[in-house]
């Protein structure tokens, strides 16, 4: 099996959404946590990809890629060094396991 784990020039945050908990007034409050720092290769879309995403209304900004496997999941957020936050849209694992790719869109707090 070939990886391109090599090519991970990056590390970042994966968070995730914890349940939800009542906040004491009828309400419930959530909040991202963290759930690893992962190696990582940050790349832009092809125009291909951000038409087809356009298409299917949702946005696409960025590609990440991890190791196979990695622990991340559409509904996460990645958080850069730079401190963009990108939203996980999409996670994509080809048939021959070289690599883990999150779509993902910059969120307001990442521009």
């Amino acid at each position: 099996m070939i990886t391109a784990t090599h090519l991970l020039n990056t590390t970042v945050s994966v968070e995730r959404r914890e349940a939800a908990t009542d906040d004491g007034i009828g309400g419930q409050t959530s909040e991202w946590v963290i759930v690893g720092v992962l190696p990582a290769r940050i790349s832009q879309p092809t125009d291909d990809e951000m038409r087809v995403a356009l298409a299917e209304d949702r946005r696409l900004t960025h590609r990440v890629y991890f190791a196979p496997g990695a622990d991340v999941w559409r509904g996460d957020q990645i958080v850069t060094a730079e401190g963009v936050v990108l939203f996980v849209t999409a996670v994509v694992e080809p048939s021959e396991p070289a690599y883990l790719r999150a779509m993902c869109a910059a969120t307001q707090a990442g521009f």
